[in-house]
């Protein structure tokens, strides 16, 4: 396999994280570092290092004096990991900056639609990773770097999540459609009631 000039360590990062988000290893499964390296033809230290940044995001949990394994999320975890969600967009919501929402607006409806296309030909996956691109662009409306930044953060285990909660496709065409709602909303200005979608499209209620 040939690298580009990214850090091995930054390019064996994405490509475990995108087998982890895609279902290809699953929750629990030990991480063989000498397995990895010999599969990406890397040494094992660009391996480890990129384990330890996805423990840092929480896609893997490192047991000391041991192995890492892939994370799971508990309903408690699930939880919080919601909770943290909604405050942090409706806090975007709140401080919004009209210049940025107007700026972000075409990149908002183009991932609102492609998220659902990609649903709409088999490729869950796209449809995971831009749907988490719509809601890291939509904390950026409010011009706070800070919260951009926590939710970026953060969205590493919302994708894990996603995938752990494996919801029907009928399930995800109804709520990624809600994107679509929600910018509607913004346009008009409602942001109360762009806040308590935001609530029921995080929590699928």
């Amino acid at each position: 396999m040939e690298f580009s000039t990214q850090s091995l360590a930054d390019q064996v990062y994405s490509l475990i994280k995108g087998e982890i988000l895609r279902g290809d290893l699953a929750f629990g499964e030990k991480i063989r570092e000498d397995e990895l390296a010999a599969r990406f033809g890397v040494s094992r230290t660009p391996v480890r290092e990129a384990i330890k940044r996805l423990a840092e995001y929480g896609l893997v949990k490192i047991a000391p004096r041991s192995h890492a394994a892939i994370a799971r999320i508990n309903e408690s975890e699930a939880r919080d990991i919601a909770e943290i969600r909604i405050a942090l967009e409706s806090f975007a919501i709140d401080h919004i900056s009209p210049a940025l929402f107007s700026g972000k607006l075409p990149l908002l409806s183009h991932y609102a639609a492609a998220c659902q296309f990609s649903l709409s030909v088999g490729e869950r996956d796209k449809a995971f990773e831009l749907d988490s691109l719509f809601h890291i662009t939509l904390t950026e409306i409010s011009g706070n770097a800070a919260l951009s930044e926590l939710y970026r953060h953060l969205d590493a285990r919302v994708q894990l999540l996603r995938v752990q909660q494996g919801l029907p496709e009928e399930t995800l065409v109804r709520f990624l459609s809600q994107h679509g709602e929600l910018l509607a909303l913004l346009k008009s200005d409602k942001k109360q009631e762009a806040k308590d979608l935001v609530r029921f499209h995080v929590l699928h209620e």
